[in-house]
């Protein structure tokens, strides 16, 4: 039997058969380029324990610790005399005892089985700093995820530079011997007493494509704003929907300033407010990833998300997305947040860091309390 008499007795097994292809070949395509933008995921070796154990911290003691100036956030930056006036509550000129400066930065160790940890870090335009860092905790018993900015200037203990510094400058590694994410991921710990499972770290550029291709989102402000260093420009009060680059600006702004009365007025507390921003927009985009309308959408947000972030090497890109999925929509409600108490301290030299007023895991126990079995003796 010809093709053609086969099509003209079996017209609608013919139209099944084609439609079949058709739609078998639209998933094998779209199938594809999922795992296309799997492949583009890059991964950093990440192993804190080992990394940890491969640092020489031999005949390392508080006498033979000598304090080392942190480097500046921006290079070139000229400190005022008023800053130099300030530098110095502390003689860090030789030895000291770190521990005496700043008893709060170290932590309280907590079981590892108390908690799922995840480190989210926003890396600055030179990969070696951290300008984000957010700590998110899934308890073990199933009650509400915990969220806690940690502030990028934060005083604690760097293993690898055997000293104080910030705590931006553990994503720079420990050369030979740990990655940014598994030195950052010693020094949260170090602090928090929390063991960090997991690490996901974006860059500037692959935060603005994100917000893009999730749609933008919703910035409020009730003046005109703007922050000349972050690039940030709202130009009118109200509520607009912002592109990547805005958000971008949005979340990185430190020197916020408001056009009230017609004069330009810096806000008090930003960077309390910046990490206010930083988590509202990531509930924002977490609400977007629950509105998959095609799979032509799924793909490109996929392949989006896959070319602007890099993961810890235990953690594959689907385990990650299936991570995001499950937590879809959450709303800010459902969430226990808190923020770290911190004090204005000057270096030697005038640099600016924050010494933390309050254990971690006394703040912690405010909003989730930890009985005797999440609480590790100290070694």
């Amino acid at each position: 039997m010809g093709i053609v008499q086969y099509v003209v007795l079996h017209p609608w097994r013919v139209v099944v058969t084609v439609a079949a292809g058709v739609v078998l070949g639209l998933g094998a395509f779209y199938a594809y380029q999922v795992q296309a933008a799997l492949g583009t995921v890059a991964s950093e070796e990440f192993d804190p324990e080992a990394a940890r154990a491969a640092i020489d911290v031999t005949g390392t003691t508080s006498g033979d610790i000598v304090f080392v100036e942190p480097s500046q956030y921006q290079e070139g930056e000229e400190l005022a005399e008023h800053q130099l006036e300030l530098a110095g509550e502390f003689d860090l000129s030789g030895s000291f005892d770190p521990y005496a400066l700043t008893p709060n930065s170290f932590g309280t160790p907590i079981d590892d089985e108390v908690f799922t940890s995840y480190l989210l870090v926003g890396a600055d335009a030179s990969g070696f700093l951290a300008d984000v860092i957010i700590l998110a905790l899934q308890p073990e018993d199933g009650a509400n995820p915990i969220m806690v900015s940690l502030p990028r200037d934060l005083f604690v203990w760097n293993l690898c530079e055997r000293t104080l510094t910030r705590l931006n400058e553990g994503l720079g590694g420990c050369t030979g011997v740990a990655s940014g994410s598994e030195l950052l991921a010693i020094m949260v710990e170090d602090y928090t007493g929390i063991p960090v499972d997991h690490v996901a770290r974006v860059n500037f550029a692959g935060f603005a494509r994100v917000v893009n291709v999730m749609g933008g989102v919703t910035i409020c402000v009730d003046h005109p704003t703007r922050d000349a260093k972050s690039g940030l420009n709202i130009t009118s009060a109200g509520c607009r929907r912002a592109n990547g680059e805005t958000a971008l600006a949005w979340v990185r702004s430190r020197q916020t300033e408001q056009l009230i009365r017609g004069n330009w007025v810096g806000v008090a507390g930003s960077d309390f407010a910046r990490q206010t921003r930083q988590q509202d927009v990531l509930f924002q985009l977490a609400d977007k990833a629950s509105g998959f309308s095609s799979p032509v959408s799924l793909t490109k947000k996929l392949a989006a998300v896959a070319s602007s972030v890099r993961l810890d090497s235990s953690w594959t890109f689907g385990r990650a997305v299936s991570t995001a999925w499950r937590y879809r929509g959450i709303s800010k409600d459902s969430v226990s947040r808190f923020s770290i108490e911190v004090q204005n301290h000057r270096t030697p030299h005038g640099a600016a860091v924050l010494l933390p007023t309050a254990s971690f895991k006394d703040q912690l126990e405010e909003i989730y309390p930890l009985d005797r079995r999440g609480s590790a003796d100290l070694k």
